[in-house]
């Protein structure tokens, strides 16, 4: 290995032990070409995760914390020992397909104005996750919720709106993505600081995305990078279903409100609970309105009231 390694790859472990072992041992596979080091940040797992890296993988450095310190902390105090050109964000429930470490690599050198780029996330089932975001809008829930996105050609519509609307077959700049498969250049992380310690889980990839954009950096999805994601394996342990979407929503507007005024959050909330609630009513005359659609209106509402009145 170079003195300078090309990538140093952090992963957050907790509890997830077998996942963990394959998320380590693709990562041979993925970076055939680039050098690399590993560092595993256990939040003190009480499944054997850390004894496993131990044991089975003895040149990745290990950092066993004695208390759960959450995933962007944890994250940071990785990067603090960080030593390669880039820094790469991999979760312990994600396992890099051969070559995806190299092209993440390959393609930031390409594009010396990306300050991140993520891989292409798939389910097991190879089915795309819809990690390409689109920028923060006022317009856009209003814009989808009248339908007036389908007027739009298909190309166009999927390059404005992202998300499920994109066929993730193709490079692409974007608004914001996950800390899932998360390259980050060294030089733009140097420069805008790495996640938020005040996240413990959720919202943190947003405001550090919205935090580089801000810094003059463009974010991108890399096409021919691939990595699978087994996805939510920390968090089912913590959270149902409806305390997960509460805890990710907080996050996610968190990290929003960091960037933007009071002003602008009421009318962020308010046009979601109104295209939500359209696209509610739509759903109730077709007898399929499922209860966690009326949970976010109901979440969004109590949001835009906290935002006029507190």
């Amino acid at each position: 290995m170079s003195a300078t390694p090309d990538l140093t790859i952090t992963v957050v472990s907790w509890n997830t032990r077998d996942l963990l072992r394959a998320c380590l041992n693709s990562i041979v596979k993925g970076a055939r070409l680039v050098s690399v080091e590993v560092h595993v940040v256990d939040n003190l797992s009480h499944d054997g995760s850390a004894e496993m890296v131990r044991d089975e993988f003895p040149h990745v450095h290990l950092i066993a914390n004695q208390e759960n310190v959450g995933f962007a902390r944890a994250n940071n105090q990785s990067w603090r020992e960080a030593n390669g050109r880039y820094w790469l964000l991999l979760n312990s429930d994600a396992e890099a397909r051969p070559g995806s470490l190299d092209t993440l690599v390959e393609f930031m050198d390409a594009h010396p104005a990306a300050g991140m780029a993520t891989a292409r996330l798939v389910s097991p089932d190879d089915s795309p996750q819809h990690c390409a975001q689109p920028q923060i809008s006022l317009w856009r829930p209003m814009f989808e919720a009248f339908r007036l996105h389908k007027l739009l050609p298909k190309s166009t519509r999927a390059r404005v709106m992202l998300g499920p609307y994109f066929r993730y077959d193709q490079n692409i700049e974007v608004g914001w993505t996950w800390g899932t498969a998360l390259i980050a250049r060294r030089v733009a992380v140097e420069k805008v600081g790495p996640l938020s310690d005040d996240f413990f889980m959720y919202g943190e990839d947003l405001e550090w995305c919205l935090r580089l954009r801000q810094g003059g950096w463009s974010i991108w999805f890399c096409a021919a990078a691939e990595v699978l994601h087994h996805g939510g394996q920390s968090s089912i342990q913590q959270w149902d279903d409806a305390a997960k979407q509460r805890v990710t929503l907080d996050g996610i507007y968190r990290a929003i409100g960091m960037h933007h005024n009071r002003v602008y959050m009421a009318l962020l909330h308010l046009s979601l609970w109104t295209s939500l609630r359209l696209e509610w009513l739509s759903r109730r005359m077709r007898g399929a309105a499922p209860a966690g659609l009326k949970a976010m209106i109901d979440y969004h509402g109590k949001a835009f009231e906290r935002a006029m009145w507190e």
